[in-house]
């Protein structure tokens, strides 16, 4: 009785096929996690101006009724030192008088409508965030 032992081994096509696949799954992964840190990054951008938005509206908050001026703040830079992570961000603060139904009054009222706007740029891109509230005087 003869036994025959036939060897079975992959051939170069199936190798290189198997490659391929491997390839196309390692590339599809690799520009995932690409696009995942553009959105984190532009994640963190717009926290951080959120945030700088909310700190100045709070600051402002804090004067009184009288203490607050009605008017426009000419936009500046938030930081003027190069070095400081808030350079990139401009801020601008206006503050108009509103009547009872929060409509714009150019006479004074006892209400102030405050908007703090947050700008910078992202590559070619400029993005704004915009924070409004309104202040009574008692």
């Amino acid at each position: 009785m003869k036994i025959l032992f036939v060897k079975k081994a992959f051939t170069i096509i199936e190798v290189l096929i198997a490659i391929f696949i491997l390839e196309v799954g390692i590339l599809g992964v690799s520009s995932f996690f690409a696009s995942g840190f553009k959105i984190i990054k532009n994640a963190r951008t717009e926290t951080i101006a959120t945030n700088l938005g909310s700190g100045l509206l709070d600051e402002t908050l804090a004067n009184s009724f009288d203490n607050i001026p009605v008017g426009t703040v000419a936009r500046q830079k938030y930081s003027p030192n190069l070095g400081d992570p808030f350079y990139n961000y401009d801020k601008q603060i206006d503050t108009t008088y509103i009547d009872e139904y929060l409509n714009n009054s150019v006479t004074p009222t006892p209400m102030k409508k405050i908007v703090v706007t947050i700008y910078w740029t992202i590559g070619n891109q400029s993005k704004t965030f915009q924070i409004a509230t309104i202040k009574a005087s008692h």
